[in-house]
């Protein structure tokens, strides 16, 4: 892990070991958002899945905008379809095999939690070698596990 991530790591879960509040909350969830990130731009997969309960299993959903869909011929006008192929294992193998540089910028990201289960929902940009391939709003369900917090649901908007 670079230098960078280890701070940010180290700022993020900083505190007192006692009940976690929501101000702690909030900054562990994010400490996985980072993580998340820093998986992507490295091809990090070990790093990538560990951040999910149950990578194979979790729930990952895109839903595509109307504009999306004027856009995407092989939609063929479908906003929403499950894709058991489509998870986490399949998105940072794609991210791996992939030659380009591979980025997700999250932004006015806001956080729901009881420090047992929390909510996650940013705007993001998906970005491979500079280029935006993808706009649009993103929603994670995390729960907190012995081994920290865990990612079991992901649903995302394209714009």
């Amino acid at each position: 892990m670079t230098l960078r991530l280890t701070a940010a790591l180290l700022i993020a879960v900083a505190g007192p070991v006692s009940a976690q509040t929501p101000d702690r909350t909030d900054r562990n969830v994010r400490a996985v958002a980072v993580r998340f990130q820093h998986a992507i731009r490295h091809r990090d997969k070990a790093e990538f899945l560990s951040l999910f309960l149950n990578p194979a299993a979790t729930n990952w959903q895109e839903v595509m905008s109307m504009k999306a869909l004027a856009k995407d011929a092989s939609s063929k006008g479908i906003k929403a379809v499950y894709d058991p192929g489509n998870n986490p294992v399949a998105f940072i193998d794609s991210i791996v095999a992939r030659k380009g540089n591979a980025d997700e910028d999250f932004n006015d990201i806001r956080i729901a939690g009881d420090g047992e289960s929390a909510a996650m929902s940013f705007d993001y940009a998906f970005r491979i070698d500079g280029v935006v391939l993808n706009t649009g709003m993103e929603h994670w369900l995390l729960v907190n596990t012995n081994s920290g917090w865990r990612i079991v649901s992901v649903a995302w908007s394209v714009k």
